[in-house]
């Protein structure tokens, strides 16, 4: 018998040191300090863990009580508790608690007042989350354009409807560093593609801010990879759509935005009327 199965035995045979595990009436997840959550809402039970990667077993248990109820900074007890509650050691608790918090489900606080806790949210580490897994997918050049031909118009009509004054003055500001870099490309590409992820902000949904930011690595690995011959004149052209695009969400336009986005995006996928290279094309952004 492993490890975990003797923890398992044991606790059943001598009494925990550490609260006692809940019976069938008790209605709260874990145990110790914290706000409880109600079981009977939660609708899950966790159960005894009897498989040969015990943590496994606990990660998939906790993971979809999550899905079920949980919110930030929901208490799930300690490491003991937690062992004494599914039936494994602690060392098992202790690789679980590792995967969720890599996984930024839980946060895991060390020391005498110590514990797991449902972890506050982090968009950031989503959208990295999700870049890292587009790029081991090897989303292509043209799924990317794909994307942004789904999700910009949305966000540059919501902007319209949404945009304060401050993020008006903040795309303003991205505007005129595109057109004092026209003629360095290097300086010129971290404004125009910053331009687009502060429509998104303006749109105010953290949804499409967060898959217009996932995409964002895609965009500049894929510059890194062809550094573009950009000529003035494509330069001039880009400053000028994301102007037009500006000047409909001042308006308040949604439509007249969301029109002119896409009309943007069609440039870029088609180069229609620009002068444009193989190497230039990502540039219309």
């Amino acid at each position: 018998m492993g490890s975990d199965g003797q923890a398992a035995k044991a606790a059943k045979s001598q009494p925990s040191s550490s609260s006692p595990r809940p019976g069938r009436g008790q209605r709260s997840v874990g145990g110790g300090q914290g706000r409880s959550v109600d079981r009977g809402r939660i609708g899950r039970e966790w159960k005894p863990v009897r498989v040969l990667r015990a943590s496994e077993d606990v990660v998939a248990q906790i993971s979809a009580t999550f899905f079920d109820g949980l919110r930030p900074g929901d208490w799930l007890g300690t490491e003991a508790e937690l062992a004494d509650r599914f039936g494994v050691s602690r060392v098992t608790i202790r690789d679980a608690a590792r995967t969720l918090e890599a996984r930024g489900i839980v946060d895991v606080k060390v020391g005498a007042r110590g514990g797991i806790r449902v972890a506050n949210p982090d968009p950031s580490r989503l959208a990295q989350a999700l870049a890292v897994q587009l790029h081991l997918m090897g989303v292509t050049r043209n799924e990317l354009i794909e994307a942004q031909q789904a999700i910009e118009p949305a966000t540059a009509a919501l902007a319209a409807q949404r945009a304060t004054e401050e993020n008006i003055d903040a795309m303003h500001e991205l505007v005129e560093r595109c057109r004092a870099t026209m003629t360095t490309p290097e300086h010129f590409v971290e404004p125009a593609l910053d331009f687009h992820l502060a429509i998104a902000d303006a749109a105010g949904n953290r949804a499409l801010f967060a898959a217009l930011t996932a995409l964002r690595p895609l965009q500049g690995a894929e510059f890194r990879a062809a550094p573009p011959r950009t000529s003035h004149r494509l330069a001039q052209r880009i400053v000028t759509m994301h102007t037009a695009i500006l000047e409909a969400i001042r308006l308040h336009d949604p439509e007249l935005a969301a029109e002119r986005m896409r009309e943007h995006l069609t440039h870029m996928a088609r180069g229609q009327r620009l002068p444009i290279s193989a190497r230039e094309s990502h540039l219309l952004l």
